[in-house]
């Protein structure tokens, strides 16, 4: 039982560590790190070695691996949007879910829908939906409009300073959702107190993607689960 426990104790701290250490104590690997966010020029930026928002699916199946899973989801009000999903992302030292949401008009939206071949519901109440295999080829070149990224580790508010920095402004939802938000890097961190925290990421020019819902109170997470 004792080498059980003490096991554990070892796997949590490898999973915690890379947020907590001092970045002068930082792995040597730094490619590609949640908060390493490089500002462009024309109001762009560049995460996960990904620039937003002109950087292609193809790209991103470059730079992490193929096996990036496309799904056109519905929402249960019916707005849909296209969607790049890896469970396990490895982005530097750190893992978690990615997800990339592709840049498509609502009238190209539509027309695939028409065309999927059949649906399947996520835990967070919309629809996946099974693209024709011409819409998978061609989403291919679609460009990368926001990344989302889950970290496999539950992050704590002094940790997300220490590695992020004072938000430049706070939004609060009702139960217990704090945006800390970053628009000069086209960030929007997500702390839920009772679940995973969410890093969405825009051009910090189309900024007023993410901030808009949180002004009616509607703030949307990612769907693919």
């Amino acid at each position: 039982m004792k080498l059980a426990a003490a096991l554990a104790a070892l796997i949590m701290a490898a999973l915690v560590l890379p947020f907590v250490l001092p970045r002068a104590k930082a792995p040597t690997d730094q490619r590609y790190l949640p908060w390493q966010v490089e500002v462009l020029e024309d109001g762009r930026s560049r995460v996960f070695g990904l620039t937003l928002p002109t950087s292609t699916l193809a790209d991103a199946r470059r730079l992490h691996g193929g096996d990036l899973t496309l799904g056109l989801m519905r929402e249960a009000g019916g707005e849909l949007s296209l969607e790049a999903y890896q469970p396990s992302a490895q982005l530097g030292f750190v893992t978690g879910k990615l997800i990339l949401t592709l840049a498509v008009s609502i009238d190209d939206l539509t027309a695939m829908a028409s065309r999927a071949a059949d649906s399947e519901a996520t835990r967070s109440g919309a629809r996946r939906l099974s693209l024709a295999t011409a819409d998978v080829r061609s989403a291919e070149h679609l460009r990368i409009a926001g990344i989302s990224f889950v970290p496999s580790v539950d992050l704590d508010r002094q940790m997300i300073v220490d590695r992020f920095g004072e938000p430049e402004q706070r939004i609060e939802q009702p139960g217990g959702l704090v945006h800390y938000l970053y628009p000069s890097r086209g960030l929007d961190l997500l702390i839920d107190d009772g679940g995973r925290e969410v890093l969405q990421y825009v051009a910090p020019a189309d900024f007023t993607r993410l901030t808009t819902p949180l002004a009616v109170g509607n703030g949307r997470e990612p769907s693919a689960q």
